[in-house]
């Protein structure tokens, strides 16, 4: 039942957004720079809500966010080892 409303809320909010750029009123795209790396972050996060933080999804939400970054126009070439150091330190600190 909780899925189901959150899927909801998530397809009037969706609608809404695409109704307010059909009238005009702003620019909204779905596809910005970088919308594929979301098939790497949202399901690190729903992971990470169900079961903790793990090494695995650390390391996944670490590589997404850097793909974002870059798609943007953000130079992370130097900082994506060390950022998955951190990301697998911090899941082996958390581990239960």
């Amino acid at each position: 039942m909780k899925n189901r409303n959150l899927f909801a809320v998530v397809l009037i909010v969706l609608g809404a957004l695409l109704l307010i750029n059909a009238f005009g009123w702003f620019t909204f795209n779905i596809f910005f720079d970088g919308w594929w790396t979301l098939f790497l972050i949202i399901p690190a996060i729903v992971s990470m809500s169900r079961t903790g933080v793990t090494v695995g999804n650390a390391v996944l939400l670490v590589i997404g966010v850097g793909f974002l970054l870059q798609q943007n126009g953000w130079d992370f070439k130097g900082y994506i080892v060390p950022a998955i150091f951190i990301a697998i330190g911090v899941g082996i600190l958390f581990r239960k």
